[in-house]
Parts: C-alpha cells; structure tokens; sequence
C-alpha cells in the first residue's frame, strides 16, 4: 500500500491539451457564442501582476503566481521549423527558442477537427491559405482576432506562421452552481460543484474520478465529458519546479486505480473567465540564421503573438487560442515619431480646397482645455 505522503499547495488546474477537452462542436454558431454572456478578464501580459503565460511548461512555478500554457504558440512554431527544413536557430539565441526546438508538443497531441496550423512564405500565398484553412475546419464558426499583417510582412520572401484551436468541453450533467463563495488565497471567488446531497446529484458523482487521494490538500480528479476521448483532469497537490514536471507528476498518479464520488464528499471548483493576450517580446528582433539558400538572410521575428480565451463553470470549459510569427526584413526600422502636444502649439481648421483656415487657436496655457 502506498505510503500516504503529507502534500500541501496550491490547486493546479491541469490543462493537458488532446487529453481533455471536447472538439469543436458543430451547432448554428460562432464559436464565440459558447462563452457565456458575462464579460471576462481582459488583459495583456504586462498588465497582469501575478500571472505568467509561458511559450513553453519547461518554466518555473513561482509562489503566489499563475503560469498559463497553452499549445497553440508551440503548433505555430513547429510549422516555421517544417516550413524551413531544420529548427528554427537566430543570432544571439535565447533559451526559450531551444525549448520550443525540443517539440514537446505537436499536432499528434489534438484532434485534427480541433485546430488549424501553417506557416509559409508570402510569395506562397499563405494569407489566403490561413482563411482557406479557417473556413475548411470550422466552417465559418471561427472569428479570428490575432490573425499576422500583411503590412508587417509584404515581401515574397517574408515569412508567417499562425495557428487556431477551439475546444468546447461540456459536462454529461451539469454541477451545481454554488451560492456560498469560495475563498481562495483570501479573496471570495465564484465556484461549482456539489456540497451536499440533493436530489439528482447521484448523476454528478458518476462524472468524478478520485485518483491517488492522500488528503485534503492532496488529491487528484478526473471530471468526465461527453466526448469520451477526452479528459479534464484538476490536481491540489504540492508543485515541482517547474509547470512541465508538476504535470508529469500528476500524469503517474493517473495511472492509480480511481475511486467514484459518494454523497459524503465534497467537490468545489473555482469559475474562470479571461481573456488574456502575451506578446513574446524576447523574441522579436531575433535574426533568423538557415541553411536553405530558398530562405532570406535578412529575416528576423518582428511579431510572436499568443491569445487565450479561457472560461470554466458549471456546464464545462471554453477555451479558443490563436498564435501567430512573423518573420520578415531587417533593414533599418521606419524612424519613430512621437507627437506629444505638451508645449505651445498652432490648432487650425480649414477646407481641403482653401489655403485659408476657417479657424485658428494659438495654445500656450491650459485654461480652456478640460480638467481631470
């Protein structure tokens, strides 16, 4: 019999991409009619003080931080390395592109209905192959917002890559939603699950496996989805160093004989709803060095772009994330212009066909303009 171990830490929800979530469902919508109608957290990475959204779960967890992964940067960067024939290597590399290189993650890892990714040259065409991809797989349900520029990279020679996954995960039953907050490192937060019997939750206890419980505060579950190909698994247990080896850590204690949930126990499970976007800025300026003489040698990454729309609650978890590269010239950049009107300065109005303004305002004090 395994030795109970004395374990404590934070919940870690454990997104294990191709393992859990249910493929793109096919009703009369776009996907963004299965998030729910109330507004998410909206926020870019540098906005976010306690959360870190990492390119690769070779990162560290750090007390008292979040740490988001999700496969849709690595599924981009996976096709510039197809596309050029070898890992992607640049001048002055960082070890986040060796990471990336070491491919932990690819396309076998989802199912293909899921996700769309590719990359190509322009000269290729690949602007209009991302649309024709979009609309093959999901038939028009996909609303993409973090799709590359053509005005970032026009020459033949540039090069994109993007990808694209949705996955809609629902519960057989739904858990209740609960009405007494939870308190979660001492902030009240929203929950589902179910606290004490009542009538029909015989059917949300079939829907919860309880794999390797030591206790309270160490424990693993496996809450069922419709699709049976997939797996929503939430672990409380004392992380590792870093996000990939806590998730290895939980994947052996998967392979434990579970037991189901009685009306004795009790489950509780926090609600998400955001919507957050990283730029790896690390990576951009990075000059890309290649051996295939059909790839330019004055290429480097002007855009490394991830999006994740994430919400969980009673009836399940919607998650849509888009990432894009762009890789083009690396001529001297477009001069900056700041234009910053905190001096005295000359406000006029006038026709476009008249040398002559119709109004005229010298400003050198801020009398008439509006007060904070």
């Amino acid at each position: 019999m395994k030795t109970v171990r004395k374990l404590a830490g934070p919940l870690i929800v454990v997104v294990l991409l191709g393992m859990m979530l249910v493929g793109a469902s096919c009703g009369p919508h776009d996907f963004d009619s299965f998030f729910g109608g109330r507004k998410p957290l909206v926020a870019q990475d540098y906005d976010l003080k306690s959360t870190t959204i990492v390119a690769t779960p070779q990162q560290p967890i750090r007390p008292g931080k979040n740490v988001i992964w999700c496969g849709t940067f690595q599924l981009a960067w996976n096709e510039i390395g197809d596309l050029i024939k070898e890992p992607p290597r640049f001048l002055l590399q960082p070890p986040m592109v060796d990471a990336l290189n070491n491919r932990t993650f690819t396309r076998d890892d989802l199912d293909r209905e899921s996700y769309v990714a590719l990359a190509g040259f322009v000269r290729d065409g690949i602007f209009g192959r991302i649309d024709s991809a979009l609309a093959q797989t999901f038939k028009g349900k996909a609303s993409p917002r973090f799709k590359p520029s053509f005005d970032l990279t026009p020459r033949p020679q540039d090069i994109v890559a993007y990808s694209y996954l949705f996955k809609h995960l629902e519960f057989p039953v739904p858990f209740e939603k609960l009405s007494e907050p939870l308190v979660f490192a001492g902030s009240k937060v929203e929950s589902f699950g179910t606290r004490e019997f009542k009538s029909g939750h015989q059917h949300m206890y079939e829907q919860v496996a309880i794999f390797d419980y030591q206790n309270q505060s160490d424990f693993v579950v496996d809450l069922a989805v419709k699709d049976k190909r997939d797996r929503l698994i939430l672990a409380k247990v004392r992380p590792a160093a870093t996000l990939a080896e806590t998730i290895a850590e939980v994947q052996r204690r998967l392979e434990e004989p579970p037991v189901k949930m009685t009306w004795a126990d009790v489950l509780v499970v926090p609600k998400f709803n955001f919507d957050v976007t990283r730029n790896f800025r690390e990576l951009r300026g990075l000059h890309l060095v290649s051996k295939d003489p059909a790839v330019a040698k004055d290429l480097q990454i002007l855009a490394a772009v991830q999006n994740i729309r994430f919400e969980m609650d009673e009836k399940g978890v919607r998650l849509r994330s888009e990432s894009h590269v762009s890789i083009g010239c690396s001529s001297e950049p477009r001069p900056r212009h700041i234009m910053i009107f905190d001096a005295p300065f000359l406000l006029l109005m006038q026709r476009a066909d008249s040398k002559r303004p119709y109004y005229a305002m010298w400003v050198d004090n801020a009398e008439l303009m509006v007060k904070r």
